[in-house]
C-alpha cells in the first residue's frame, strides 16, 4: 500500500507576508482557490492580525475562502476568525526567548498566559502549534531536549500536532528523529516545517529523514513564497510544486495535481514579481 503524505499549503500566508508589497484582495483570493483546485486539503489562507504590525495580511476577512486555515496570536485575532467562520487554527510559540519577543511581542511564558486566555474552548483536534526555531536559533544555539520538551507539553495544552520550525535552516537528520519521538512521547503528532538558504536539496533530505521517522506531514509554500521576515537568518520556505515532485518520484502519493500546481506556482510567481503599471504618457 503506498504512503500518504500531506502537504500542507502555507503559501497566502506564510509566503505573502514576506513580501515586500502588499497583494490586491482579489489576487490573493485567486491564489488560494488555485491551490484547492489542484488537490491541496490543507491551506494556511490569512492571519488575523492588525494591518499596522502586518500589512500584507490585512483584510483577511475579505480574503478568507471559508474553507482553510487561519494564523491568530491573541484573543482578538481569535474572536476575528471564529466570526469569519475558520474552524482550525495555527499558533506559535518557540523555545527562542528573542523569537516570541520580536515575532509575538510577548516573552515566551506570556505567550503561553496569552493563549490560555482564549484557547482553553478550543478542540484540540482543530489547532496545531508551531514551535518556531525549534533547530536552533542564531541568537540561542542547539535547544536541549529538556528545553524542547517543555515547549511540547504547553503545546499540548492546546493542539494535537506539533509543527517543527526550522526557521533558519540549520536542522539535521538526527535532529528530525528526535523531534519525532519528543512528540510521539507527549502524545502529539509530528509535522515538520522546513527552510533553506538556496539549497533545497538540504530540507527535502530532511523530508525523506522524516518520512523514515514516521512523519507524514510537511509545510511547502507554493512557488517558494516566502519565508520568515522575523527571524535573523531565517531562509526560504519548500516549494510545494517540488516537494510533491519528489515525493511522487520517490513513490508516495500526495493527492496533488502536478500540472495544476505549476499553475499555482506561476500565479505565485506574478505576484512575488509584478509587472510595473505603465501610464501613458500625454503631449
Amino acid at each position: 500500500m503506498t504512503m500518504r503524505v500531506t502537504i500542507y499549503e502555507v503559501g497566502p500566508r506564510d509566503g505573502l507576508q514576506s513580501l515586500p508589497h502588499v497583494v490586491p484582495v482579489e489576487q490573493r483570493r485567486q491564489l488560494i482557490s488555485s491551490l484547492y483546485n489542484a488537490g491541496l486539503q490543507h491551506v494556511e489562507e490569512v492571519s488575523f492580525v492588525h494591518p499596522k504590525v502586518l500589512p500584507q495580511m490585512a483584510n483577511a476577512e475579505d480574503v478568507y475562502s471559508g474553507r482553510g486555515d487561519a494564523l491568530v496570536l491573541n484573543k482578538r485575532g481569535h474572536e476575528r476568525a471564529v466570526a469569519a467562520g475558520v474552524e482550525r487554527i495555527n499558533i506559535v510559540l518557540s523555545p527562542c526567548e528573542s523569537f516570541c519577543i520580536n515575532n509575538m511581542g510577548r516573552r515566551y511564558d506570556e505567550l503561553v498566559l496569552n493563549y490560555r486566555t482564549f484557547m482553553q474552548d478550543v478542540p484540540k483536534d482543530k489547532v496545531r502549534v508551531y514551535l518556531s526555531m525549534a533547530f536552533g536559533s542564531p541568537d540561542s544555539g542547539v535547544f536541549d531536549a529538556r528545553t524542547l520538551r517543555r515547549c511540547i507539553s504547553d503545546a499540548k495544552m492546546f493542539g494535537d500536532t506539533v509543527v517543527f520550525a526550522d526557521t533558519v535552516g540549520v536542522g539535521t537528520a538526527n535532529d528530525v528523529w528526535e523531534m519525532s519521538r519528543l512528540a510521539q512521547d507527549y502524545g502529539m503528532r509530528p509535522a515538520l516545517h522546513l527552510h533553506h538558504r538556496g539549497d533545497e536539496g538540504k530540507p527535502l533530505a530532511l523530508v525523506r529523514a522524516g518520512i523514515l521517522a514516521g512523519i507524514s506531514e510537511f509545510d511547502a509554500s507554493i512557488g517558494g513564497l516566502g519565508g520568515c521576515p522575523f527571524a535573523k537568518g531565517g531562509g526560504a520556505n519548500i516549494a510545494t510544486e517540488s516537494l510533491a515532485r519528489h515525493l511522487h518520484a520517490w513513490g508516495l502519493e500526495t493527492g496533488l495535481d502536478s500540472r495544476a500546481l505549476q499553475s499555482a506556482a506561476a500565479l505565485a510567481f506574478t505576484m512575488k514579481h509584478p509587472q510595473p503599471k505603465i501610464t501613458e504618457a500625454h503631449c
